[in-house]
């Protein structure tokens, strides 16, 4: 079933899948692995014309152009210097993601780029005042917030449908098996899985209720050595007397939970299905339908930049998600 699915995808994305679908003149900057997840869900929202795209593997950016029939640029600065490109949409290593938002900025485009903007807040903060002052958009990719399943829970706490919330607790795992993987560099990745699988689960956590007002955390490499922290832990207290904890690894399979305590109540979600208990009732499942978080975000970035509209996770956003995940370091 899972081939069929892959088989399926692959014929929907070759036939339906353009790069010019909209007005919105957009350049790609690191089209491999994450970057080609971005790529089709730009595609999907009918928003944006690819104009272009940068590799720094030559062979995957030319395999890309080739396919979706636009160009390859060899040289960052010469898709930078097209002025029918608008836009740039950047998914690189975090420790390049200062120095490609300041070459675009200087540019004059403007910027999508994955979380986290960066690994420490005080440069999300610099960067933000670094494209205010040039008087570009800045959006950072926090998907998961904007999951229907995600929103669907902030309808549930804004009516208050199971009273009070209590506690949460979030679990993500993501195995990395490869020693030369960056994600496992303290260099290029200080915070290790909670900088990028945490920042996930803390920034929907204040999406739906607002900045922490502490946050403690520890750090721990279990059971293998790496350089960057592989178990990772937060715990962060909201208003109203809301608490929560996020853990992290890099060295468990695949696992992904939320779950949400009220004194009326319990929900847990797994970023797609819902499960709700009521403290009277039998467990009710949902399967929420709707637009994915990778592809709403692309087009709030496309109303961000045809209507004026302020990004929903902006630099001072990304920052407050990475005082928490610093917070591993005590």
């Amino acid at each position: 079933m899972k081939n069929i699915k892959h088989i399926i995808a692959a014929v929907n994305n070759r036939l339906f899948l353009k790069t010019s679908c909209g007005p919105i003149g957009i350049g790609l900057i690191g089209i491999g692995g994450w970057g080609a997840t971005n790529a089709i869900n730009i595609m999907r929202t009918r928003r944006f014309n690819i104009i272009g795209v940068h590799d720094s593997q030559t062979e995957i950016g030319n395999n890309f152009a080739k396919h979706f029939k636009t160009k390859n640029y060899h040289q960052i600065q010469d898709l930078m210097n097209n002025p029918n490109i608008q836009a740039v949409a950047i998914t690189v290593p975090n420790h390049l993601h200062a120095d490609m938002v300041k070459v675009a900025a200087d540019a004059g485009k403007h910027i999508f780029i994955e979380k986290p903007l960066a690994s420490a807040s005080d440069i999300c903060r610099a960067l933000g005042r670094y494209c205010q002052d040039r008087r570009v958009i800045l959006q950072v990719g926090h998907q998961m917030r904007r999951e229907p399943v995600i929103r669907k829970i902030k309808g549930i706490l804004e009516v208050g449908e199971l009273g009070r919330p209590l506690y949460i607790q979030g679990v993500y795992t993501l195995e990395r098996k490869y020693r030369d993987d960056w994600r496992r560099d303290a260099r290029a990745c200080p915070g290790g899985s909670m900088e990028q699988l945490g920042v996930h689960l803390i920034d929907v956590l204040i999406y739906l209720f607002g900045t922490p007002q502490e946050s403690h955390g520890w750090r721990v490499n279990i059971p293998f050595h790496s350089d960057a922290p592989d178990w990772g832990c937060v715990l962060m207290s909201f208003d109203h007397d809301v608490h929560a904890s996020i853990s992290t690894s890099f060295s468990s399979p695949f696992h992904m939970r939320m779950e949400f305590f009220f004194d009326r109540g319990n929900l847990s979600t797994d970023g797609e299905r819902l499960w709700i208990k009521y403290s009277d009732t039998n467990i009710k499942t949902e399967k929420l339908r709707g637009v994915s978080g990778g592809v709403a975000q692309f087009i709030d970035f496309a109303d961000c930049l045809e209507h004026g509209k302020e990004p929903e996770t902006s630099a001072s956003v990304a920052a407050e998600v990475m005082n928490v995940v610093r917070s591993i370091f005590g």
